[in-house]
């Protein structure tokens, strides 16, 4: 595993943990700021933690008015970019409901940047699964 794969499988053990346990505030300390997401939508920059634990609790609220219960990730791989930087890519991240059920299943990408010797995520693409086997 490469140190770039390393950090980042350890930044999303972390985020995940958060994650699942309703801990926005800690899911919050695993980006940066501003953070980019890349929906198909269009880009979303969100400038600060504020606007950034809103986007999660709203986004937590209605994932739950779905039945979720929690996210399962897949392999976590990260390439080093130089610089404090690196892509990162987790495939076959799925959310499940509290029966178990899938709700959802997408791979996801992001750049991930070393902030004062703390890796945070910086910009986030969701993507449809298995999409580079399309």
């Amino acid at each position: 595993m490469t140190d770039a794969s390393k950090e980042a499988q350890d930044l999303f053990d972390r985020y995940l943990d958060c994650w699942n346990r309703r801990d926005l505030e800690g899911v919050v300390t695993c980006y940066d700021e501003p953070t980019t997401f890349v929906l198909p939508s269009g880009a979303v920059t969100l400038p600060n933690r504020q606007v950034l634990l809103a986007f999660f609790e709203e986004m937590i609220s209605e994932l739950e008015k779905s039945g979720f219960s929690h996210t399962t990730l897949g392999p976590v791989s990260a390439v080093s970019c130089g610089n404090g930087l690196a892509v990162v890519d987790v495939s076959n991240v799925q959310r499940l409901k509290t029966d178990g059920t899938l709700l959802e299943k997408i791979d996801s990408h992001y750049v991930m940047r070393n902030c004062d010797g703390t890796w945070r995520l910086t910009v986030a693409l969701p993507c449809a699964n298995g999409w580079r086997s399309a």
